[in-house]
């Protein structure tokens, strides 16, 4: 299974989202965010910002992109 997915939400914005209960240190590093092991969710990250929602929805990988965008409106920012 991948790590991450790419997808344009309806603005025309590209968005990498990441499963939050596959994360190394190396990417808590870069992020300057520790992962959430208790209650992993899914990170949302683009050139307008990052995003949180949890919990992390078990079939991500195969929702649509309109179904990622639904997510990425519920979540919290972290920046």
């Amino acid at each position: 299974m991948e790590h991450s997915r790419l997808f344009v939400d309806s603005t025309g914005v590209e968005w990498e989202v990441y499963d939050e209960t596959r994360w190394s240190i190396a990417w808590a590093l870069d992020w300057e965010y520790p992962p959430q092991p208790d209650n992993p969710g899914l990170l949302f990250d683009s050139s307008v910002g990052r995003r949180r929602i949890f919990p992390c929805p078990a079939n991500w990988q195969s929702l649509s992109d309109a179904e990622l965008e639904e997510l990425l409106a519920h979540a919290r920012s972290l920046t």
